[in-house]
């Protein structure tokens, strides 16, 4: 006799009172175990719709700040070719093409008028280049000093002093102005500005003058 034949004549043998328990424990078992199983389904689709939700905010944070990451690293670009441009040219052959541009009239020994370039009268001291003590921080963190590395391309403060004599104050502002707006960033240090006589057109300067470079840290 198959299995669901013996079964059934197990129930047939039963009272009604014992059917209906049997039959009722089996429906409460059922029951039982369908409620359980629901019950994990349902946490398992709460936890997938929780990490979806997760999901869907990473994915927000990560556009919004794309433009951001995308801009920062326009102007790291920018900033690393600005200094390889820089390392390829002195910065005093720089100034000096700086100086050119600017021209002013004086008067000679018999007062008469002569136009003159700030490059005639122009003089160099006290080149230098210097290593730049570059530090990275990160937020809620102290600031670190970059690592060096001999014989790797590093990030130099290269200043020099530019010293004019007897020239007129208008001249050394328009060539102020110019250093400040060169299309290769630089900056001045220092200004020791000084007037040698009543003139307007006798001052005395010596301009310290500052630029980022890059350059090879010797071994």
């Amino acid at each position: 006799m198959s299995k669901t034949g013996r079964l059934s004549a197990l129930l047939e043998r039963l009272s009604d009172r014992e059917r209906k328990l049997v039959v009722g424990g089996g429906l409460v078992l059922l029951a039982a175990a369908l409620i359980g199983t629901g019950a994990l389904v349902s946490r398992r689709v709460a936890g997938l719709e929780e990490q979806v939700a997760q999901n869907e905010s990473a994915l927000a944070e990560i556009a919004s700040a794309g433009p951001r990451y995308l801009q920062l690293r326009e102007d790291e670009k920018a900033v690393a070719d600005q200094l390889d441009r820089a390392s390829k040219e002195p910065l005093q052959a720089t100034v000096l093409a700086i100086a050119k541009e600017i021209k002013y009239e004086r008067k000679d020994g018999e007062g008469n008028p002569v136009s003159e370039k700030l490059s005639d009268v122009i003089k160099f001291a006290n080149a230098s280049d210097i290593l730049a003590e570059l530090t990275t921080k990160q937020k809620g963190k102290q600031a670190k000093k970059k690592a060096k590395k001999k014989g790797g391309k590093e990030v130099f403060l290269s200043s020099i002093d530019a010293v004019f004599q007897n020239v007129p104050d208008e001249a050394l502002l328009r060539f102020l102005s110019r250093l400040e707006t060169h299309s290769e960033p630089m900056f001045g240090l220092s200004v020791d500005l000084q007037r040698n006589g009543p003139a307007r057109d006798q001052m005395q300067a010596t301009i310290k003058i500052g630029q980022f470079r890059y350059g090879v840290l010797e071994e």
